[in-house]
C-alpha cells in the first residue's frame, strides 16, 4: 500500500515496514527525488545519485526499489551497497562519481520493525537536506494516476566489484588524527549489530599502515537488522552495559557505541563509565575552540559553537569558558545544519551524540567525532576520565520519555506544552520562557529582563536567548546566548517527531532539588493529561529508577 502522507513528513520518510513505508514508497521517492534534484540543478540531464543502505531486513528490498525509481525517471543510480548515514552524505559532498545528491535507506536509531529514506543534494560546499514535505509533496501532487507500470529499471547491483566507498571515508576520518600512529593498549567497538561494522576492518588496515600498535575489539560487530545485542540506540538507559563490561574486562582506553546508521557515537571511559552525549559535546566543543585559537583567530573574535535545546548547561559553560559564543537550536539535525551555516559556527552538535563539523559539509559523523577525541586523548597523554575531568556535569534527569494514550497525539501534545508555557510564564514562576522546541523553561529570571521584553515575549527570553534579526528574526530556529546569565535550574519538554512520546530533560544546579522538582513537572503533565482525559506511562526513566518517580 502506498501511503502518501509519508510524503508529508517533515524531515524523511521514517515509518513502519511494511504498512507505512514500503517498495512501492520507495520507488515513488526515487522518481520524485530525480524530479527535484533536476529542477533543482537547472534541468541537469544525468541525475547521478548515491544510494546506500543499512543492515535492516527490510533495507535491500527498499534499496532496490528506490534505486529502481531512480531509474524510471532517468536518473543514474549510484550504487554503494551497505553504508552509513554519514559515509553517503561525505560521498555526496565529495562528489563521487559525479553524484550530485544521495539517499540512504535507513531508521537510524528506531527499532527493528521501522524504516525510512534520508536525502540530502550537494549545493555548493554543503549539503541541502531534502525534505519529503518541502521538496517532494508538489512532485507528487503534479504525478499523473496511471496505474501502468514503469517500463525502465536497473538491477540494485552496481557494474562493480564495489564502489570503495567504505575505504575512502574512513581514512577521510583517520586523517584528521594524526596522532594516531601512538596508540597503543585496546579500544573496544560496539556497533550494536548495525553498520557501524564497515568501519572495522578499514580501520585496522588504516592503523596498521601508520605503525599503530593499538588493539580493536569488537563486540556485537556482525551486521543484523534484528538488532539482537542491544537497541539500535545506545543512548537508551542500559544498552551500553556489554560495552562498558568489557572496556573494564580488557583494561581497554576506551570504548564507543554506535547507533544503527553510525552517524552517532556514544564514549565509555577507561572505567567503564557511560560519557553523555551533552558531556562529550561540551568537550569537543572546547576542542574545537582550542584548535581554532591555535590557527590563530583574530583578536577578540569569539567563535561560535551550535548546541541543541535539550543539551546540558555544561555546553554553555564550556562554550563560554573557552572564548566561544554558545548558540542554542532546535532539536534536529535540519535545524542544526541550517544555525552552523547561518551564523558561520566552528562546531555543533546535539546531546544525542550527533556531533557537526562544518568544515566537512556540516557533516554528523560518529566517525569522524571518535576520531577528534581520540586525537585530542592521544595528544593530552591523559586517560579518558582525566581528559574529561575539567568538565562538570550538571545534576540531570536524563531524557524522561513519557508515552501519550492518545489517538489525537499531536493535539494533545501541543496542549500540554501550550500548558505549561502559560503556567511558568506567570510573574510568581519568575522564570523565562522559550519556545524554540517545545517548551524551555529557565530559573530564575534575569535582571534587566523588563527592557527586553517585547511582544510575544512576556518573561524577557530574549534578554537571554538574542534571534538573530537577519536569519531568524522570531527565534523560531536559533537563538544566541546571551553572556551574564546562568540558570538555578532548567528543563525542557517537547513532543517526538516519530512517535507518540514526551520529551521531557531537567537540570538542576543543587542535586537535591533535582528528583523533587522533576517529581512536580511530572505530577503537572499527569494533571494536563487528565484535564484532556488521556493518560500517559513513563516508557523511559532516563537516569532514575523507575521507584523514585512512581
Amino acid at each position: 500500500m502506498f501511503d502518501a502522507t509519508m510524503l508529508q513528513r517533515g524531515s524523511d520518510v521514517r515509518g513502519e515496514y511494511p504498512l507505512q513505508v514500503n517498495e512501492e514508497l520507495a520507488f515513488a521517492v526515487g522518481r520524485y527525488l530525480v524530479r527535484y534534484v533536476r529542477s533543482a540543478e537547472g534541468g541537469l540531464d544525468a541525475v547521478r545519485i548515491l544510494v546506500g543502505r543499512d543492515g535492516r531486513t527490510s533495507s535491500f528490498n527498499l534499496y532496490a526499489a528506490l534505486a529502481q525509481g531512480i531509474a524510471a525517471a532517468g536518473g543514474v543510480p549510484v550504487l554503494s551497497g551497505l553504508a552509513t548515514t554519514d559515509m553517503i552524505q561525505w560521498g555526496v559532498g565529495e562528489r563521487i562519481d559525479g553524484v550530485v545528491a544521495g539517499a540512504m535507506i535507513t531508521a537510524s536509531h528506531n527499532p527493528p520493525e521501522y524504516n525510512g529514506i534520508k536525502m540530502f543534494r550537494a549545493a555548493g560546499d554543503q549539503l541541502e537536506p531534502i525534505r519529503p514535505k518541502a521538496h517532494l509533496w508538489d512532485v507528487y501532487q503534479q504525478d499523473t494516476a496511471e496505474g501502468v507500470a514503469a517500463e525502465t529499471s536497473r538491477v540494485p547491483f552496481s557494474r562493480g566489484a564495489r564502489l570503495g566507498l567504505q575505504d575512502r571515508f574512513v581514512r577521510a576520518a583517520c586523517q584528521r588524527a594524526p596522532s594516531l600512529s601512538k596508540a597503543s593498549g585496546k579500544v573496544v567497538f560496539d556497533p550494536g549489530n548495525g553498520v557501524a561494522g564497515v568501519f572495522l576492518q578499514p580501520l585496522k588496515a588504516y592503523l596498521a599502515e601508520v605503525g599503530a600498535s593499538v588493539e580493536i575489539e569488537a563486540i556485537a560487530a556482525r551486521i543484523d537488522g534484528t538488532f539482537p545485542s542491544r537497541p539500535a540506540n545506545p543512548g537508551l538507559p542500559g544498552a551500553m552495559r556489554a560495552l562498558e563490561q568489557k572496556v573494564r574486562e580488557l583494561g581497554a582506553s576506551f570504548g564507543a557505541a554506535f547507533d544503527g546508521d553510525a552517524d552517532r557515537v556514544f564514549i565509555a571511559d577507561e572505567t567503564g563509565h557511560a560519557v553523555s552525549g551533552s558531556h562529550m559535546l561540551a568537550a569537543l566543543a572546547a576542542r574545537a575552540l582550542e584548535l581554532h585559537r591555535a590557527r590563530g583567530q583574530r583578536a577578540g573574535d569569539r567563535p561560535r559553537i551550535v548546541f541543541a535545546a535539550t543539551a546540558s548547561w555544561l555546553v554553555v559553560d564550556a562554550i563560554r569558558a573557552h572564548g566561544g559564543q554558545p548558540v542554542i537550536c532546535r532539536v534536529g539535525q535540519d535545524t542544526a545544519k541550517f544555525a552552523l551555516q547561518a551564523t558561520g559556527a566552528i562546531f555543533g552538535g546535539e546531546a544525542s551524540a550527533h556531533y557537526n563539523f562544518p568544515d566537512t559539509f556540516c557533516l554528523d559523523s560518529g566517525l569522524f567525532a571518535l576520531m577528534m577525541f581520540w586525537e585530542a586523548l592521544l595528544e593530552s597523554g591523559q586517560s579518558c576520565s582525566q581528559w574529561l575531568s575539567r568538565f562538570h556535569p550538571w545534576p540531570n534527569s536524563g531524557e524522561i520519555n513519557l508515552r501519550i494514550e492518545t489517538d489525537r497525539w499531536k493535539d494533545i501534545s501541543a496542549a500540554i506544552i501550550a500548558t505549561l508555557r502559560d503556567r511558568y510564564s506567570a510573574t510568581e514562576e519568575n522564570c523565562h520562557v522559550m519556545t524554540l522546541d517545545g517548551v524551555s523553561v529557565y530559573h530564575p529570571r534575569s535582571d534587566g529582563w523588563q527592557a527586553a521584553a517585547g511582544e510575544g515575549d512576556s518573561t524577557g527570553i530574549a534578554a537571554v536567548f538574542r534571534p538573530d534579526p537577519e536569519r531568524d528574526p522570531a527565534g523560531e530556529r536559533f537563538r544566541y546566548v546571551q553572556d551574564g546569565y546562568d540558570p538555578q535550574w532548567w528543563f525542557n519538554v517537547r513532543a517526538s517527531n516519530n512517535e507518540p512520546l514526551l520529551r521531557v530533560n531537567f537540570e538542576t544546579r543543587n542535586a537535591d532539588e533535582l528528583l523533587p522538582r522533576c517529581r512536580s513537572l511530572l505530577d503537572a503533565i499527569g494533571g494536563i493529561c487528565r484535564e484532556q482525559g488521556v493518560s500517559y506511562r513513563i516508557q523511559d526513566y532516563g537516569n532514575f529508577e523507575p521507584a523514585a518517580l512512581r
